[in-house]
């Protein structure tokens, strides 16, 4: 049962609706880890944090975003990091605090 008679305008119709759903499910799908960990190098695009540094853990880069609320940080000291990272993409800053 078409809502249109129009069988192209029907087609569009369907093709937005699967967008906006996929659409949707991209928004509100992804990880936004927390957690605690040094600061070991700043640069204009992202930061490198050491994660678990007690037992010599892995480095991972956070990127900076326009929506990233990072306050004056001191390398080598440790700070609360949560980010936000979506499929196929990077992960960026959300906020860190001391």
């Amino acid at each position: 049962m078409l809502i249109t008679k129009n069988k192209m305008a029907a087609f569009i119709l369907r093709v937005m609706f699967f967008l906006l759903i996929f659409g949707w499910i991209y928004f509100y799908s992804g990880s936004h880890p927390a957690e605690i960990a040094k600061l070991v190098k700043i640069t204009d695009d992202y930061l490198v944090i050491q994660r678990d540094v007690s037992n010599g853990g892995g480095y991972k880069e956070l990127y900076i975003s326009s929506k990233s609320v990072i306050p004056p940080l001191v390398v080598g000291k440790q700070y609360y990091f949560v980010s936000d990272q979506k499929y196929f993409q990077h992960p960026y800053i959300c906020y860190v605090e001391e």
